[in-house]
């Protein structure tokens, strides 16, 4: 009982953030009404729009806010004068307007996508409405970007200076229980738990997590806390914890092989080093130097161990000593990298494997979805306008831009339609609301100080719902509509009719984005992870067909994001569909075992390519037939390419790019196959390859 109590109730720093929200929105409007700028509800409703408990990710939106308005009207004053004799051609610009910015906005994916949007929509929002005062295009947007600018000004000002909350603790927060939450994933796996569901559910959780953390850390570039400064280490870091991820789950494939080989009975040095691993996680601590010579000492160990036993478990120990090798580096490095972001000092990094880090990381497009979303925006503006042009309804201008502007909003969701028909519901509220305010408050009041007095009545309480994130939409919609509807003034104007004519054309342009977002917008989570899929499959092709055109780094975090994105998306999927039970991660793993093998390629001499070209045709050959048909399984045919392919291989010699190659083709084996029986036995290589203490060094 306490518990769905203490759920329910607002928290102390709820009511502060919704009344410093509240005092921030007065302060606009008092500056407005004494300098009689134009509209002074667009400050205060952009109070609203900009207002975030963080003051980091209030002062990101604000500038990436103020930046888009500018934008968007300047394209008012080009687009208005010029074209507002042909009404067909004005609708026609501006939909397209709003449909490029809105499609760079979703291709952009961070927090300054926002400004793409808003540049979109703001046209809409300031042309359409002067298309009878075309002489006043140039004033009417440089009121409303004065007042967007005093709306955003007023609250960085009050956000800042009263009980501001940073995001960069935050951030530390959240990197915190990541790493915990990354550690007991690896010590799950480590104990031999990697299949377990609770722990397969815990990697695209974490993916999910830091991709997000990519995002957040925009935020943290306009804080005032001291992370600021460290953004950059805070993005490293980001990127271990994506390169993590198929670093576990490999781990697990080859514990799992190892299993099959050795019937439950690991080596003693591989056991040991499995132990002496799960200790170093479970410790929170950096690998001391002490330490990791005891780790190459066991890793040497371990593989000559394993290739005593027979060739097949000799490759796998080699594969299972490189996971440690990985894992131990990328943890140290995590732990160092959060060191850096706490005390502001500089580590040299150990974990080199997949390249470069870069300043943003590569992520996924969906140019298809982008295209389709802009379409809708522009069919729901050519309904809306028509319907205002064909009825020659005064205050049509409101449908126009409102049937823009929803489907802008929510335009990144699978689904659109059910939210958009609860920010229509809400509004439907608000405007009974104003209704009372306006002709029951409204004409009782006859000062500043009484009009934010009965404000505050509805304002603060609304404000509250803004920080749950399940009625956030109910809080938002009526704190941004509620001084649109009024058309807060310096005086009263109790004009019934263009009450009613404006606000019902709003929600009849709200109406029409629903019914337009319904139509041809809105698709399943199934049919978008599918498509995530699909985009994943076709890097694993063109990885294997054409290395020169794939970067072996890039395909690890653009791989990750989509897994970060489908994560999401399969709690919505129903558990025996196709989808759900597809593995991203082993679709990633082996991905980055066929660049790792077209790499080692390049390096080995052309007599000894043969078998290497053969299986990268093989696993071109099968993620094609997956392209095709989403439940197709690897072929016989490849695991005897696989196998004799290893064979070929292990007679070669023992140079790094043969040693890397045969790494790769096991990985492979056992990624594909993980139930197939051990690979038979072959010849021996006559030097064993290199040690683990000699690669690591």
């Amino acid at each position: 009982m306490t518990s769905s109590k203490n759920t329910i109730d607002p928290s102390l720093g709820d009511v502060v953030f919704s009344i410093k929200t509240f005092a921030a929105a007065m302060l606009a409007l008092g500056i407005a009404l004494c300098f009689d700028l134009t509209n002074p509800y667009w400050a205060v409703g952009t109070v609203y729009i900009v207002a975030h408990p963080l003051s980091g990710a209030s002062t990101s939106k604000a500038l990436y806010r103020l930046i888009g308005t500018a934008l968007g009207g300047t394209v008012t004053v080009i687009l208005i004068p010029n074209l507002v004799n042909s009404p067909e051609l004005l609708t026609l610009a501006i939909a397209l307007w709003m449909a490029f910015c809105l499609g760079v906005s979703l291709l952009d994916r961070t927090p300054r996508s926002y400004s793409f949007m808003l540049a979109g929509y703001t046209t809409a929002l300031t042309g359409f409405p002067i298309v009878s005062n075309p002489d006043t295009a140039f004033t009417y947007a440089t009121a409303r970007v004065e007042e967007i600018a005093l709306g955003i000004i007023c609250a960085a000002l009050v956000n800042r200076i009263f009980f501001p909350r940073h995001a960069g603790p935050v951030l530390a927060t959240r990197i915190n229980a990541w790493l915990r939450d990354g550690a007991e994933l690896a010590i799950g796996t480590l104990n031999g738990r990697g299949r377990d569901p609770s722990l397969l559910a815990a990697a695209p959780r974490l993916a999910a997590d830091a991709v997000d953390l990519h995002s957040f850390t925009t935020h943290v570039a306009y804080d005032t806390s001291a992370l600021r400064d460290i953004v950059g280490r805070t993005r490293i870091l980001q990127q271990r914890m994506v390169a993590m991820l198929p670093i576990v789950s490999g781990l697990a494939d080859v514990l799992h092989a190892l299993e099959k080989a050795t019937a439950g009975k690991f080596t003693p040095a591989m056991t040991a080093l499995i132990s002496e691993a799960t200790v170093l996680l479970e410790s929170g601590a950096p690998l001391a130097e002490d330490k990791r010579q005891q780790f190459l000492a066991l890793m040497a160990k371990a593989e000559e161990e394993g290739r005593e036993q027979q060739e097949w478990n000799g490759l796998l120990a080699h594969n299972f000593t490189a996971r440690i090798r990985d894992l131990v580096q990328i943890w140290g490095d995590c732990l160092s990298l959060r060191q850096d972001i706490g005390s502001g000092s500089h580590h040299d990094l150990r974990w080199r494997r997949f390249g470069t880090s870069f300043d943003r990381a590569p992520i996924h497009k969906d140019y298809g979805m982008a295209i389709h979303s802009g379409l809708s925006v522009m069919l729901a503006t050519f309904i809306a306008t028509a319907l205002w042009i064909y009825t020659g309804w005064p205050q049509g201008s409101a449908a126009a831009m409102m049937a823009g502007v929803l489907c802008c909003i929510f335009s990144s969701m699978d689904d659109p339609a059910p939210m958009m028909i609860k920010f229509v519901n809400v509004a439907i509220v608000t405007v009974i609301a104003a209704f009372v305010f306006e002709y029951g408050l409204m004409p009782l009041i006859h000062s500043y100080v009484e009009l934010a007095a009965a404000l505050g009545l509805m304002l603060v309480p609304a404000g509250l719902l803004m920080t749950r994130p399940s009625l956030a939409l109910y809080g938002m919609g009526f704190c941004v509509n509620l001084p649109n509807m009024l058309t807060l003034q310096d005086r009263l104007n109790l004009d019934l009719a263009s009450f009613v004519n404006s606000n019902a054309a709003m929600i009849i342009g709200m109406v029409i984005a629903c019914g337009t977002t319904v139509l041809v917008r809105s698709v399943g989570a199934e049919w978008t992870a599918y498509r995530l899929l699909q985009s994943g499959w076709t890097d694993i092709v063109a990885a294997a067909r054409r290395p020169e055109e794939v970067d072996f780094t890039k395909l690890l975090y653009r791989m990750v994001d989509r897994l970060g994105l489908v994560a999401p998306r399969l709690t919505m999927i129903p558990a025996e569909s196709a989808i759900a039970q597809t593995d991203i991660l082993r679709d990633l793993r082996n991905g980055l075992n066929t660049l790792d093998l077209q790499r080692h390629k390049q390096l080995v001499s052309r007599d000894e390519r043969e078998p290497i070209e053969t299986v990268l045709s093989g696993i071109a050959a099968h993620y094609q037939r997956k392209q095709k048909s989403r439940d197709a399984q690897p072929d016989e045919k490849l695991l005897k390419t696989l196998d004799q392919s290893l064979a070929a291989l292990v007679g070669t010699g023992s140079s790094s790019a043969i040693e890397g190659a045969r790494r790769s083709m096991t990985a492979l084996r056992y990624t594909l196959y993980p139930d197939a029986a051990c690979l038979p036995q072959i010849a021996a290589d006559g030097g064993g390859g290199r040690t683990a203490k000699e690669h690591a060094a």
